[in-house]
């Protein structure tokens, strides 16, 4: 129970990064956005394609495991 409530924690915290970083890169950006619009969209792929993105994907999938794992030991406790 406590692997899934951390692979929970550990997916949230995760994408609250992803989340955070792209809110940056947004006000960073927010000049750009009103003069050419593609170019805003292709600096903040380039701001967020490393690292947020991979922590937003990898938040999505540990958040998930976390979900599975946590039904799966609250119902084998029921069951038992």
């Amino acid at each position: 129970m406590s692997i899934g409530i951390s692979l929970i924690i550990i997916g949230l915290i995760s994408m609250l990064y992803a989340y955070i970083t792209y809110k940056k890169a947004d006000l960073l950006l927010a000049e750009i956005k009103k003069e050419d619009v593609v170019s805003y969209y292709l600096e903040l792929a380039l701001h967020l394609i490393p690292v947020p993105f991979w922590c937003f994907l990898g938040g999505i999938t540990f958040t998930l495991i976390g979900i599975i794992v946590l039904l799966i030991s609250l119902l084998s406790a029921l069951v038992v």
